[in-house]
C-alpha cells in the first residue's frame, strides 16, 4: 500500500523556530494529503517528555493525537555529526536525521550522550567527536540500541550537508567508513532533485527520500516535499523495510531552483553597499565574490557538477515537482501573504474538491480542469495548470539562503 511520508521537521525547541502545536500539524497533514510526520527533536528532554505525554502508541512504532485521529506521527529528530578528518583544516559538520521505533530507544541514545560528554540542551543537538574513528563507533553504537533505528543524511548537498560547500569530502566513504553499509538512503534536500544526484558516486544506488525540514506547520512548509513509499504494513518496521529496499513509489520536490542553495552567489546581506552577486557561469578561482572578494557559498548546482561521474547509469526513479498550493494561489491572485484570506479561502476550496493537496497534483490536467472549471477564478486555475505542465520558473533562482522568486509563465 501507499504511505505519503515527511519525516523530517523541528519543534518549537529548535533555533529560530516559534511555539508548533501537534494538533496544528495534524490539522495540516490532512490537508497535504501526508501520513505520516517526522516528529522533530525527540532526543531533547523536554520535546521527548511532551511527544511521551500526548502521543498514544497505535502499537507498531507509530503514534496518534487520539484513536479517532488519522494522522500518523513517527519519533525523529536532526543530529549534527561532527569530526576532524585526516586532509581537511576545518572540521567536518554534517546533519543526520534519525528516525527511532520508541521512546525506549530515544532514552538509550540520550544515555550514549551523556556518556559521551555532549549536551541536549537543543532540538538539533551535536555529537562531536575528537576524530574520524571515535565517530564512526559512535555510529554503531547508536545503531546497536535498536537495528531498525535509521540513520539518514540530511539534504545532502546544502552547505550543512556531508557533501555539501562547507566539507567539500569527495565521497561518502571518507565520512561513514566501515559504517557505509548501514547508510541506505540520503535526504534529497530543497535544492536539489533525483536527475541531478543520480550521477554522483556512493549515493547513485541508495534511496532517495524527500522531506519538507519544515520549522512550522504552515501549509507552504508541511509537505513542501514528501515521499509515497510501498509499504506492506503501516508500521514503523516495515516503513523501514521499505526505505531500505528503495520501496519508493514517487518522491515530490521543490523545483532546485526555488531552494536556498540551488546557485553560487553572495545576497546583497553579504554587503554594506546592499548589492548582490549571482554567479553565471563556471567556479572562479577561490569562489570569491567579485563584490567583496570574500569567499561565496557554492550552490548545490555547482557542486554537484564537482562530484558527479557521467559514467554512472541512474535508476529509474519516479518524481514531481510542484510549488505548495498556497503559493500557487496568492500568485495567482496578486498577494504577497500566503495568509490572506483571499487565498486561504480560495485554498480550502481546492482542497475540498480534491480532498487533499496531494491528490490535486497527482491529478492529470484535464481532470484539474473538470473539477476546478466552474469552482475558482480563471486565473487561479491556469496558475495550477501551468505548474503542473512545467510552465513556471525563478528569477532570480535560490542562492546564499534566500529563496528563488516564482514565474508562473
Amino acid at each position: 500500500m501507499n504511505l505519503a511520508v515527511d519525516l523530517h521537521s523541528h519543534s518549537g525547541y529548535a533555533g529560530g523556530v516559534g511555539k508548533i502545536s501537534l494538533q496544528d500539524i495534524s490539522t495540516t497533514m490532512k490537508k497535504k494529503g501526508i501520513d505520516l510526520f517526522g516528529t522533530g527533536d525527540a532526543l531533547l528532554p523536554e520535546r521527548y517528555t511532551e511527544l511521551e505525554r500526548v502521543l498514544i502508541p497505535v502499537g507498531n512504532g507509530l503514534f496518534k493525537l487520539a484513536e479517532d485521529d488519522s494522522s500518523l506521527f513517527m519519533l525523529q529528530t536532526e543530529v549534527i555529526f561532527t569530526t576532524q578528518i585526516s586532509g581537511y583544516k576545518n572540521r567536518i559538520v554534517a546533519h543526520h536525521v534519525i528516525l527511532f521505533p520508541s521512546f525506549k530507544a530515544i532514552k538509550e541514545m540520550a544515555k550514549l550522550m551523556t556518556k559521551w560528554g555532549q549536551k541536549n540542551s537543543i532540538g538539533r543537538p551535536f555529537i562531536v567527536s575528537e576524530n574520524r574513528e571515535v565517530m564512526i563507533s559512535r555510529f554503531f553504537e547508536i545503531q546497536a540500541i535498536d537495528e531498525s533505528i535509521e540513520i539518514i543524511p540530511a539534504h545532502i548537498m546544502t552547505p550543512d550537508g556531508v557533501l555539501g560547500c562547507k566539507n567539500m569530502l569527495i565521497n561518502l566513504e571518507q565520512f561513514y567508513g566501515e559504517f557505509l553499509p548501514n547508510i541506505h538512503a540520503i535526504e534529497t534536500g530543497l535544492s536539489a532533485d533525483p536527475v541531478m544526484l543520480e550521477k554522483i558516486p556512493q549515493i547513485s544506488h541508495l534511496t532517495f527520500l524527500s522531506n519538507s525540514d519544515c520549522h512550522s506547520a504552515a501549509l507552504n512548509r508541511i509537505g513542501r516535499e514528501f515521499t509515497i513509499l510501498d509499504v506492506k504494513t503501516i508500521s514503523y518496521i516495515d516503513i523501514i523495510k521499505a526505505i531500505r529496499a528503495n520501496s519508493v513509489v514517487l518522491t515530490a520536490e521543490f523545483n532546485p531552483a526555488e531552494g536556498r542553495y540551488y546557485k553560487t552567489g553572495h545576497a546583497a546581506k553579504r554587503h554594506t553597499t546592499d548589492e548582490s552577486f549571482l554567479l553565471d557561469g563556471e567556479l572562479p578561482d577561490g569562489v570569491l565574490c567579485p563584490i567583496c572578494d570574500k569567499k561565496m557559498v557554492i550552490g548545490v548546482y555547482d557542486r554537484i557538477k564537482q562530484l558527479q561521474d557521467d559514467t554512472i547509469i541512474p535508476l529509474k526513479r519516479q518524481f514531481i515537482q510542484m510549488i505548495p498550493l498556497v503559493e500557487v494561489v496568492a500568485y495567482s491572485l496578486n498577494l504577497k501573504s500566503v495568509k490572506s484570506k483571499k487565498v486561504v479561502e480560495m485554498y480550502e476550496s481546492i482542497i475540498e474538491i480534491f480532498g487533499s493537496e496531494i491528490a490535486l497534483w497527482l491529478s492529470d490536467k484535464s481532470r484539474i480542469i473538470e473539477l476546478l472549471d466552474k469552482s475558482v477564478a480563471k486565473k487561479t486555475m491556469k496558475a495550477i495548470i501551468s505548474i503542473k505542465e512545467g510552465n513556471f520558473r525563478f528569477d532570480p533562482p535560490g542562492y546564499d539562503g534566500e529563496y528563488g522568486n516564482l514565474i508562473i509563465e
